[in-house]
């Protein structure tokens, strides 16, 4: 940032006391990447290009798309944001346009045949060209949900104080747990059985059109209860936003990260070998499971009329339960993990008041949170890496289950230690910067703004910014580089564990060489999947010491 940036106005949450607003706050997150969509995306994409011919080593090329979209979007939007003087703010205008981008190609995305039908008849052509229209919209959505995800995040840092960051990380813990639950839930049911044909004439085009709706109210709803500080001019930073500009920004930053930033990172991206996999192919992976037990099984899947939606909802039922538990976690967890600023009070103000005095008395026996990031780790490697050795539905359903607590913690930790040490370095920075943000010396102010009352008079003030201050979006986007490398490394891991141990179409889904026959029995041998899943876990444990040993910094 420059040395001297001017500001309109005062962060503001619309809403009546501290858990309403933390929950306007963060309701976008319900509708965000890896929950609503994503956890959409994660269920019904596989199998949906399976169906279409693709062969599985050619779907994990298509999976490409998360990583890449997040290591250009993300830090590319972060430093726009950071320097937009739109007068709406600088973070909500990037979320609601990219958000309807979303739910556009979504629904694209689900008559991909009927609108390639529109201008193409040949049947040939038709296979080819949805393919290839599909593909493009799952491209378009993921690099739309990064910015989306960039400016949800980035907002959440600016609007809290340091002292509520970890509150606020909870808080968007627990949104992404109810949006998993609400998307995984979608996933299980049997939409068709409901809706009939008024939402699509098929499982996958409900669960898109349900999908977009969804992105579009939840960004909606934060975008209205959250007023920014708007950036009137950015003083000697003006006018440097051209590609070059950026680009060294980014290389500048990531070379001269604060340390425990760093750490973050590193932890990071040991963490998404992991999990990267595990969300791609881990429906697929239940799914598969479940009919490749034994012959009766498999034949009730290709005697399905929607074998798409059949497979999709085996392996959703197992992500159901990991978004429950996930979202259990998420509301447990802050409770009996030990605060980062080492405030005794700072994890039981959100508590229920009959649970208060129970979480403060077992305050000495809490982990830290580093502490705790790092056994989760260790948790969810230990469960994957079962993965190969399981061949029955119920094994793999708990597998997937026990995984939800240490989605909990990454849904939390990162945010929360990033969140609190990106303000305070703007504080030891800018020791004298004169505007102000949501703290405790405003709370009346704060727990009295609602919809229906009048804004204080907007303020324009100016301070030395250099250092961390506004910095949020390109610190946040610096860390998902580190969470979307990892990813083309398990993309890469599953297209050479794909060819080797089942190279041509999907037994259960594909058509062509390599798919099933209908006489012949349960496919034999090692799953692909099951050896993806098993290989991304092993570098959770490599996450977890390096957990360990940031309780040092």
């Amino acid at each position: 940032m420059a040395q001297h940036a001017t500001w309109k106005g005062q962060a503001r949450i619309r809403g009546y006391g501290n858990t309403h607003r933390m929950a306007m706050l963060t309701f976008c997150l319900i509708g965000l990447q890896q929950v609503f969509t994503w956890g959409i995306e994660m269920t019904y994409f596989t199998p949906y290009l399976l169906q279409l011919g693709l062969e599985k080593s050619q779907t994990s090329l298509v999976w490409i798309a998360p990583p890449l979209s997040g290591l250009i979007v993300q830090p590319i939007v972060g430093i726009v944001s950071d320097n937009s003087t739109l007068r709406w703010g600088r973070r909500r205008p990037y979320m609601l346009f990219c958000a309807l981008l979303v739910a556009s190609f979504l629904l694209i995305l689900g008559w991909a045949s009927e609108i390639v039908g529109i201008f193409i008849s040949k049947e040939a052509l038709v296979k080819k060209a949805t393919v290839a229209l599909a593909i493009f919209c799952i491209y378009a959505v993921d690099f739309a949900i990064n910015a989306v995800q960039a400016t949800c995040r980035s907002l959440i840092v600016d609007t809290l104080p340091a002292h509520e960051q970890q509150l606020g990380s909870a808080w968007a813990g627990r949104m992404l747990g109810l949006g998993h639950v609400l998307g995984y839930f979608a996933g299980t049911l049997d939409l068709m059985g409901f809706f009939g044909t008024v939402l699509g004439s098929t499982q996958f085009k409900q669960v898109c059109v349900i999908a977009s709706a969804t992105i579009t109210l939840c960004i909606g709803v934060t975008c209205f209860c959250v007023e920014e500080r708007v950036l009137v001019s950015n003083g000697d930073n003006d006018g440097k936003t051209g590609a070059f500009h950026m680009v060294a920004t980014i290389l500048k930053t990531t070379f001269h990260l604060p340390r425990k930033i760093r750490a973050v990172c590193w932890i990071t991206f040991w963490c998404w070998i992991g999990w990267s996999p595990f969300f791609v192919y881990g429906t697929t992976w239940v799914g598969e499971t479940y009919y490749r037990q034994d012959a009766k099984t498999a034949a009730e899947l290709r005697g399905a009329t929607d074998p798409v939606g059949a497979l999709a909802r085996k392996g959703g039922a197992a992500f159901f339960l990991f978004s429950l538990i996930s979202l259990a976690g998420s509301i447990v967890l802050p409770w009996v993990v030990e605060s980062p600023d080492d405030d005794p009070l700072a994890s039981v103000k959100d508590a229920p008041t009959g649970l208060s005095h129970t979480v403060l008395s077992l305050r000495r026996y809490r982990p830290d949170i580093t502490t705790a990031w790092g056994i989760s780790q260790l948790g969810f490697g230990v469960s994957m890496v079962m993965a190969p050795f399981t061949h029955s539905f119920s094994s793999a359903t708990t597998l997937v289950a026990l995984c939800g607590l240490p989605w909990a913690m990454y849904g939390w930790a990162p945010l929360a230690i990033m969140g609190e040490e990106i303000n305070k370095l703007a504080a030891a920075a800018n020791p004298h910067a004169t505007y102000s943000r949501l703290s405790e010396d405003s709370s009346m102010q704060l727990s009295r703004t609602s919809s229906d009352s009048e804004p204080p008079a907007a303020d324009t003030t100016s301070g030395p910014t250099s250092g961390p201050e506004g910095m949020a979006g390109i610190y946040l986007g610096i860390w998902n580089i580190f969470a979307t490398i990892p990813q083309f490394l398990a993309t890469f891991i599953a297209m050479v564990t794909f060819s080797i141990l089942e190279p041509g179409a999907s037994l259960e889904l594909g058509e062509g060489p390599g798919a099933a026959d209908p006489e012949e029995g349960v496919r034999q041998g090692l799953s692909g999947t099951a050896v993806c899943l098993a290989v991304g876990a092993l570098c959770s444990f490599v996450a977890a010491m390096q957990s360990f040993r940031m309780r040092r910094y």
